[in-house]
């Protein structure tokens, strides 16, 4: 069976090609048949994976090497799930998905897993969907006159999307993954955003049926696995093959009682707190007051009123 490698060789601020270039001597000397297609600006994975399964329709191997924006670009142009076995090695500087699908961040241990698979699991994306014609990104699929966005970790509304966006644009995040401190970043941006943000009004509705509404919401995290923000576990118990998705949302909370908040989160004792729901569901809507940023997998996926958090019908067949 071939592979296909879709490689991120600026991934881990830019060690990710030397690290390719190691691994990739590794798979030379496994004789497997193998084709690599290495990205150089954001966007290429996505249209690298569709690429291979549109030209490529027969049984094969993708392994997406990278961190978690890598792969989540991947997924989103992954098509024909009857037709690919999906493997994952990272070489990333957070590896949230490494650690919710419990592989090892060991890049050299993972490639020997992948090139000589014991086991498969059935994983599950998620999906949020944009129910608005609020500004999006340039990669969102089109869905007859609907448009999405798949995620592997988790996606998000609100504070923690603004983190995430934020982080993105600083300087500062490049230099702390440098010297090994890159979660810094986002604690850092935390702190700010806590005074300069302005919380929502939202209604939301679970699984079609059950209608909550928040005065203040501060942002609702969906996670399909328990991981986001360099191994912070948002979605304890969040379980990436039971169809469902572990939603944390956090409302009507004093800017205190969010201070105190974020030390918590860190060893995932953020659900004990009155302000803090932790649901388990198959879907939940979330329409705003005004357009809020969202994001997946810790990339912009633009701003909106009006979302829907689920799976997606298919599940990826995972090398682990």
């Amino acid at each position: 069976m071939k592979y296909y490698f879709i490689v991120n060789p600026g991934s881990r601020t830019g060690k990710g090609k030397g690290l390719w270039n190691s691994l990739e001597e590794k798979v030379k000397a496994s004789g497997v048949e193998y084709e690599v297609f290495s990205t150089q600006k954001a966007g290429d994975a996505t249209e690298f994976a569709k690429k291979i399964c549109e030209e490529h329709p027969e049984m094969k191997r993708i392994i997406m090497v990278g961190g978690d924006g890598t792969a989540n670009e991947s997924i989103n142009g992954l098509d024909n799930y009857d037709n690919f076995e999906l493997g994952y090695v990272p070489t990333g500087s957070s590896n949230d998905l490494a650690r919710g699908l419990g592989i090892s961040q060991d890049s050299e241990a993972e490639l020997k897993r992948v090139l000589s698979p014991k086991q498969f699991k059935k994983v599950d994306h998620g999906v949020v969907e944009f129910l608005d014609d609020s500004e999006n990104d340039p990669y969102i699929v089109e869905n007859g006159t609907r448009k999405y966005r798949k995620f592997f970790c988790g996606s998000g509304i609100g504070y923690n999307a603004d983190i995430c966006y934020d982080a993105q644009l600083s300087r500062l995040k490049g230099f702390l993954n440098k010297i090994g401190q890159g979660k810094l970043i986002y604690f850092l941006l935390g702190i700010k955003l806590i005074f300069a943000r302005r919380r929502a009004s939202v209604s939301i509705v679970i699984d079609g049926k059950t209608h909550v509404n928040y005065a203040e919401m501060l942002f609702a995290d969906a996670m399909n696995t328990q991981y986001e923000g360099g191994g912070m576990p948002m979605g304890p118990g969040a379980d990436p093959t039971d169809g469902k998705l572990t939603i944390c949302v956090v409302h009507d909370i004093s800017v205190l009682k969010h201070m105190m908040l974020m030390s918590s989160i860190i060893k995932g004792n953020h659900i004990k707190h009155k302000g803090v729901e932790l649901i388990t569901c198959e879907s939940m809507e979330i329409e705003s007051d005004r357009p809020l940023i969202v994001h997946t997998d810790g990339e912009y996926a633009g701003k909106h009123r009006k979302i829907r958090f689920s799976c997606h019908p298919e599940k990826a067949k995972m090398l682990l």
